[in-house]
């Protein structure tokens, strides 16, 4: 409980200094509806001309209206400012205080969604609302609870891997090629700029064994189609490793981590 109290104080404190910062974000959010838009009218448009998709019209309409939503409730930005707390020493600071600096990143990240949500909806809506005739929603509630648990899991997933980025400045001078070339990859590998259910057949056993996928491909898949068990438990095992190589990372460089006042 006292967790939770401190943090819900960090949440109202950061959506505080984020509403500082109100039109940088809702021009971020504008430019990310706009690459999926351009997506679905690219495809919309081969379609018409006889292109054959391997999934349904309506699922990739669907797919690439929620992809920037789900896109974003899975996103994590504290890489750079842990990796800045590590190199600057203000991490000592939060080694003395009663509560974790990953604490007050979870409440950044929750804070940041807070505000990019209320943004982001009536874009994606209108999204919808062009496409409707296309646009196919489940109606039952255990698909809408599923996709729930898989969301919170790739959100997870992506927080821990930040940590784990974050934490290499514990033994490098500048992290953010690595943090770069994660969100190349992430881009790519994940589903949030091209749905991998368009890749090539011959890379289909690979996108879908690799962890970028859950972050936010196989939310989208859990809610529009019918993904099988197996995908569900390399989820969790995804999910868990990462949780698990993030507490390890953080730990042992903990041990080398030398700052004014550690």
């Amino acid at each position: 409980m006292r967790l939770a109290r401190v943090l819900r104080i960090l949440v109202v404190r950061e959506v505080t200094i984020m509403l500082h910062y109100r039109w940088w974000l809702a021009m971020l959010q504008l430019s990310n509806i706009v690459a999926p838009a351009i997506s679905l009218l690219v495809w919309r448009g081969a379609i018409a001309q006889g292109a054959k998709p391997p999934v349904t019209e309506s699922f990739l309409t669907t797919y690439l209206v929620l992809v920037s939503i789900v896109a974003m409730l899975t996103s994590s930005w504290t890489s750079g400012f842990l990796a800045a707390s590590i190199r600057l020493g203000g991490l000592s600071s939060w080694l003395v205080r009663p509560c974790s600096t990953h604490l007050n990143g979870l409440a950044n990240n929750l804070a940041e969604k807070v505000i990019k949500l209320f943004l982001l909806i009536p874009l994606a809506a209108v999204l919808g609302f062009i496409f409707r005739n296309q646009v196919d929603l489940p109606t039952t509630v255990g698909k809408w609870l599923a996709f729930a648990i898989s969301l919170l899991m790739a959100a997870a997933m992506t927080f821990s891997l930040d940590i784990v980025i974050g934490s290499l400045a514990f033994w490098f001078e500048d992290v953010s090629a690595v943090d770069r070339l994660r969100s190349l990859l992430a881009r790519i590998l994940s589903g949030a700029l091209i749905p991998l259910a368009l890749f090539p057949a011959a890379v289909r056993s690979f996108l879908d064994a690799q962890p970028f996928r859950f972050m936010v491909s196989f939310p989208l898949e859990v809610l529009l189609g019918n993904p099988s068990r197996g995908s569900f438990a390399l989820q969790f095992a995804w999910f868990a490793a990462f949780v698990g190589a993030a507490v390890f990372v953080w730990r042992i460089g903990l041990r080398s981590y030398q700052g004014a006042g550690a």
